[in-house]
């Protein structure tokens, strides 16, 4: 048992997980041997891991590059957001210089832990708008519609504030709705309103207008506790309940996934760091599953063959698929921060003016009542089609029709933090608010390309931010409707003053600020992505790698293109699916084996 009562986690190291790695006997006697491997285990894997070992003849391995991140402040929703913080588990990488930016680069973000990025991240629950996904079913993906989608909605949650028979109750991903901690955010909701965006406190709503201003749900219990994929579906009694079927082994990284006569059968392995010495080997009896993200799924199918010819002859790969479309088609929300000068005691950088506010702030958490510690720093965004709203107001001036709902999805996120929302230095006692923006339907699609052979070495990333014109207008109406709603604040009697914005309203000026402060939203989808391999698809509407057996891929890196939304309720929710689609191949398997 643990110190403070609940029990250590279970978990392997990578020679108790594998064999020793013998390539001309991968299929000796003694080589361990799991029904299902899972390569990853963040979001997308602890859900599927969850789900294909509630059946207690089925054995589940999962390979997962980081530890067990089970800390006291890993639950605390401030605390374990605070990406600067050395105790969060992330690592940082440059990305490929930006062309559209005049070269600068952005630090791209890698979770390593058991539940990904859903351990440290704002914990917002957008399932993403209708049109998303009826998008998705327009590109060719009917099974993959918001219909379809619904019941896997339902089946990942229990919310605590929302009754609408859209909204799950009984779920494993406990949320409820975000608590306005500033003065600042109430400010923000009237002012939003007073320019026409419908006041919502359910985002998830199917039947919601685009041009909203919401307070979004978070995923935070009952006794203000973040809920992660690994809390909500891997906690540790579930893993010690399963241990006998359900293996999962963290500090692994794999090298390569093995094919025997264009079969996947087995995943090679290391130790991270390798501190354990040696390489080391699993093999599948039914399939392999890659669930390492955007970045690290295309990384691991590169490393092992499959991948763009041309790409992989360079790196000396032997090539098992020609598939074009793996790394390709990265797609990212690309933000811009507006910052406001605000009251010290209404952001939340009042925390640190003295010891005593620190601790009132903890005592208030640790006795379970709500406050900054307990929530999410972006409790409330506005969203909107950059077409319907005035271009010199910022009103909303073209409201979309309620008749057209399987239509409707937004190019704007507008989130709202009463703090600091780049590395720009706060002068000392000054309080910040920000405008978060970001374009949602971005043109601009980026790669993922092998660095080099070595699996312990994070591949490149080419964002390519701004290299479509296009994305420049929903974030020039995005700066405006910021610039809008704090001078309707400011109207209303809140002193709100301007700090980080362009120099002007010119479009000059605006798309200057654009190039020098842009930044990534960390919502990396689309390298692996569910289209016809013509189209430079990767996976089929099962998730099936094309070109070889016994291999899918499951993760936001299979989205067909990026959803309205923050992405980890969209990367349960494919995991949801797949699990299904995994059951049922499985199931029809069997019948098969009877009948012969």
């Amino acid at each position: 048992m643990g110190v403070f009562g609940p029990p250590t986690y279970p978990v392997l190291s990578v020679n108790q997980a594998g064999s020793s790695w013998n390539p001309s006997a991968k299929s000796s006697i003694d080589t361990k041997t799991y029904d299902y491997i899972i390569v990853g285990g963040g979001t997308a894997g602890c859900v599927l891991a969850s789900r294909l070992s509630e059946d207690p003849n089925v054995s589940v391995l999962v390979l997962e590059r980081g530890p067990v991140h089970d800390a006291w402040y890993s639950r605390v929703p401030l605390i374990s957001s605070d990406l600067t913080s050395k105790a969060t588990p992330v690592v940082f990488t440059p990305s490929a210089p930006i062309a559209g930016a005049n070269g600068k680069t952005l630090e791209v973000v890698h979770t390593e832990a058991l539940g990904g990025g859903s351990t440290v991240n704002a914990m917002l629950v957008t399932r993403g708008f209708i049109g998303d996904f009826d998008r998705w079913a327009k590109l060719g993906h009917p099974s993959w519609s918001y219909e379809a989608l619904k019941p896997y909605f339902m089946k990942s949650e229990k919310s605590l504030s929302h009754e609408g028979d859209w909204r799950g109750h009984s779920g494993p991903l406990v949320n409820q709705t975000s608590p306005l901690n500033a003065t600042i955010h109430t400010s923000v909701q009237t002012a939003a309103s007073e320019l026409g965006y419908k006041i919502t406190t359910d985002i998830n709503d199917p039947d919601i207008s685009v041009d909203v201003c919401a307070t979004l749900d978070e995923a935070v219990d009952q006794k203000l506790r973040r809920v992660s994929a690994y809390n909500a579906y891997l906690p540790p009694e579930v893993a010690y309940e399963r241990g006998q079927r359900l293996k999962i082994c963290t500090k692994a990284v794999a090298t390569q996934v093995e094919f025997e006569d264009g079969v996947a059968v087995g995943v090679v392995f290391e130790a991270s760091g390798k501190s354990i010495p040696g390489t080391f080997y699993a093999r599948a009896r039914k399939e392999i599953v890659v669930c390492s993200g955007a970045i690290g799924s295309p990384q691991l199918l590169l490393l092992s063959g499959i991948g763009p010819q041309e790409h992989l002859k360079e790196h000396e790969v032997p090539v098992v698929v020609d598939l074009p479309g793996v790394g390709s088609h990265l797609q990212d929300h690309l933000g811009i921060p507006l910052m406001y000068e605000v009251p010290g005691w209404d952001s939340v950088h009042y925390l640190g003016y003295s010891a005593w506010r620190g601790f009132w702030e903890f005592g208030k958490y640790m006795l379970g009542y709500p406050g900054v510690l307990g929530s999410t720093v972006a409790p409330i965004s506005i969203f909107a089609h950059s077409s319907h709203v005035d271009q010199q107001t910022g009103r909303v001036v073209k409201p979309t029709a309620q008749s057209s709902a399987s239509d409707r999805c937004p190019d704007i996120e507008i989130m709202t933090m009463a703090c600091i929302s780049t590395d720009v230095i706060r002068p000392p006692h000054m309080g910040v608010f920000s405008f978060l923006l970001c374009n949602l339907q971005p043109k601009s699609v980026g790669t993922v390309r092998l660095a080099s052979t070595d699996p312990h070495k994070r591949p490149e990333v080419d964002l390519n931010f701004l290299s479509n014109a296009e994305d420049y207008g929903p974030l020039r109406i995005g700066i405006l409707i910021s610039r809008r709603v704090a001078n309707r604040a400011a109207a209303n009697g809140y002193p709100i003053k301007e700090w980080k914005l362009p120099a002007s309203e010119s479009d000059d000026d605006v798309d200057q600020f654009i190039r020098k402060e842009l930044r990534t939203c960390l919502h990396y989808t689309s390298t692996c992505r569910m289209a016809p391999r013509g189209d430079g698809g990767v996976v089929d509407d099962s998730l099936r790698v094309y070109g070889v057996r016994g291999l899918r891929v499951c993760d936001t890196s299979v989205f067909p293109c990026i959803t309205s939304a923050h992405t980890m309720v969209p990367a349960i929710t494919v995991a949801e699916r797949c699990a299904d689609l995994m059951k049922a191949a499985a199931k029809r398997d069997g019948m098969e084996d009877k009948l012969i």
